[in-house]
């Protein structure tokens, strides 16, 4: 199917038409996803850039009581303009490329990641460290522990959309090898699943029982509940992460996940591998997703010896209730990961 600009009423166990709906061989045969910077527009971008500088310095942490009055993008604001519709009403996916990072300072690189984020939506925290920037790198940590989470290791992820309406993802650096980052469409995934198992569709319309990652206070439950299939105001709003189900089953105080739920997460995975298209993330890169319908993940990769050159991403979550009507998973994390105490920062390493 091909993408349209066409939207019908999404109704539980009725396929979709959305503008979001696409195939991988549509990928390959447009670009339209993929924007590239120009010289008037990163030239836009720097002086903001030092603009901003001259008039609050060099903390990152400045950046934490910015309005988007702070952040003007010259000759980027058409082209940012158009990447919001086209994560809104279009494929739900975009690529910006072109960022020079060997001529700028890292600080610079921040202010214009989070001046474009700025005027996309508002930041919330990434990690109960209160990170407004999260540092997508290895770690070392278990992929299989249920407090750890999938971006602090080097492993093949499973498909999942982030826990806010848009995330942004900057490749600072790239791995040495691997690290390939897949795409779907999952409004087309929930079309495929109902024509192959439409027996299965109202299993994954009711809640599923996520791991909040002991990224708690004392007082909650480790674990919340959401649906996969959301039917929000007359829109479909995918919530999908297996990981995130499996080990909140496995809690103690949770139930056990039944056969059937477990069926219908195989098959999902099934068809997003059947769907997905494969990009390369350059250096300098910043991918955007609209998490109600698009699904992500990124294979394994190998790292460079050196510490400076290993593969680090920086993650923006982005607030933007106009976007798409926000299921029971983005809801959980409104206000991001930031237990009691937590103090919010900006940190570039």
């Amino acid at each position: 199917m091909h993408p349209t600009s066409v939207r019908n009423k999404h109704v539980l166990g009725e396929p979709a038409i959305d503008p979001s709906v696409w195939m991988k061989i549509d990928f390959d045969s447009t670009k339209k996803w993929l924007y590239k910077l120009n010289s008037d527009e990163i030239d836009s971008l720097v002086k903001m850039a030092h603009r901003y500088r001259e008039n609050y310095g060099d903390d990152p942490n400045t950046l934490l009581k910015t309005t988007q009055k702070d952040f003007d993008l010259g000759h980027f604001g058409r082209k940012l303009s158009k990447i919001y519709r086209q994560l809104k009403d279009g494929l739900g996916i975009a690529l910006l490329r072109g960022l020079p990072m060997d001529d700028i300072e890292l600080i610079d690189v921040a202010v214009i990641y989070w001046g474009i984020g700025r005027h996309m939506g508002v930041a919330m925290s990434n990690n109960p460290n209160g990170d407004m920037i999260g540092h997508i790198r290895d770690e070392g940590r278990d992929y299989n522990d249920p407090n750890h989470r999938g971006y602090q290791t080097n492993v093949t992820m499973d498909y999942h959309c982030d826990q806010t309406d848009i995330v942004g993802l900057l490749c600072i650096q790239a791995a040495k090898s691997g690290g390939l980052s897949k795409v779907v469409s999952s409004i087309s995934v929930y079309n495929e699943f109902l024509s192959r198992r439409p027996d299965l569709v109202d299993v994954m319309a009711k809640p599923f029982c996520w791991t909040k990652h002991s990224e708690i206070n004392v007082d909650e439950k480790p674990y919340y509940e959401s649906p996969i299939f959301n039917f929000l105001y007359g829109k479909l709003c995918i919530a999908f992460g297996p990981k995130h189900i499996e080990k909140g089953h496995l809690l103690d105080e949770a139930p056990e996940m039944t056969a059937m739920q477990a069926e219908g997460i195989r098959l999902m995975e099934e068809i997003c591998e059947d769907q997905h298209f494969g990009m390369i993330l350059e250096r300098g890169d910043i991918q955007f997703a609209n998490n109600a319908v698009i699904l992500h993940t990124r294979e394994s990769f190998q790292d460079w010896p050196e510490l400076e050159r290993r593969r680090q991403l920086w993650r923006l979550w982005l607030v933007q209730p106009k976007i798409r009507p926000a299921n029971p998973y983005i809801l959980q994390w409104r206000n991001g990961v930031h237990p009691k105490g937590t103090k919010l920062k900006v940190t570039l390493t």
